[in-house]
């Protein structure tokens, strides 16, 4: 591992310089990451509306600038091609936070609970960024952003300026419905591999469901995850407003 690595990508990486999912780095990286989202969290919800509001955008223009920088510095090195376009959910996540420390929506507050935060946990859990070394931008910057991914609506969320309800979920849910077909056809004209529809991330849970279910079926048993997953989401934000209103009568 060198600085002479840092600004390499991926398709010209040595072979042997990164880390495995789960290792001591990857560990180092979890833990750091979910002391600053208790830490960015904690702030917020001290904070006064001035400076949530400088939060907010903070946020939101640290993911900007990354993903920027990321574009432009693959361009400037000469290594673009079309799996660098930010079409994949973390990508589409960018944008929203965006919207949302614009304007907040109940379509933009629930895609931040309901899709945002469990794609980013399962890309930090699984990433497939393995290939590079610690000290190396495009690992450090995915990292980041998906640290930041989560941490801008879980922030929100112990403010109590966040309120995922579950009769809102019909709004992710078009919006995914609406999407994935373009992004499939999307992937077979340019041979990317935008929202893993093309072929799973290495030692994902995704790759565990393509050996059972083969592929393209491993696509549908992600409707089965997202469904348990929305019930570990929401389940608990159910019962406590529950038992609220039996305390409050």
């Amino acid at each position: 591992m060198t600085t002479g690595t840092f600004f390499t990508d991926r398709n010209h990486i040595p072979d042997g310089i990164g880390f495995a999912h789960f290792d001591a780095t990857h560990l180092i990286f979890l833990c750091g990451i979910i002391v600053g989202i208790v830490c960015i969290s904690a702030l917020y919800r001290r904070a006064g509306e001035k400076m949530r509001g400088r939060l907010r955008v903070a946020v939101a223009g640290i993911v900007l600038a990354l993903e920027i920088t990321k574009q432009m510095l693959c361009a400037f090195l000469g290594v673009y091609d079309w799996n660098i376009l930010p079409l994949h959910l973390c990508g589409i996540t960018i944008i929203v936070i965006a919207i949302h420390t614009a304007r907040p929506t109940a379509f933009t507050g629930e895609f931040l609970y309901s899709l945002s935060v469990p794609g980013a946990v399962m890309a930090l859990l699984f990433p497939d960024w393995t290939m590079y070394p610690p000290a190396n931008f495009f690992c450090l910057q995915s990292f980041i952003i998906h640290m930041f991914e989560i941490a801008y609506p879980v922030m929100l969320l112990c403010a109590g300026e966040l309120r995922p309800n579950a009769r809102r979920l019909w709004m992710p849910l078009v919006f995914m419905l609406a999407i994935t077909p373009p992004i499939f056809l999307l992937n077979r004209a340019l041979g990317t591999n935008f929202f893993f529809l093309s072929e799973p991330a290495p030692g994902s849970p995704l790759s565990m469901l393509e050996s059972l279910l083969g592929s393209p079926g491993y696509i549908f048993g992600t409707i089965g995850i997202l469904a348990a997953v929305w019930l570990l989401l929401y389940a608990p934000l159910y019962i406590a407003r529950r038992l609220r209103k039996k305390v409050v009568k």
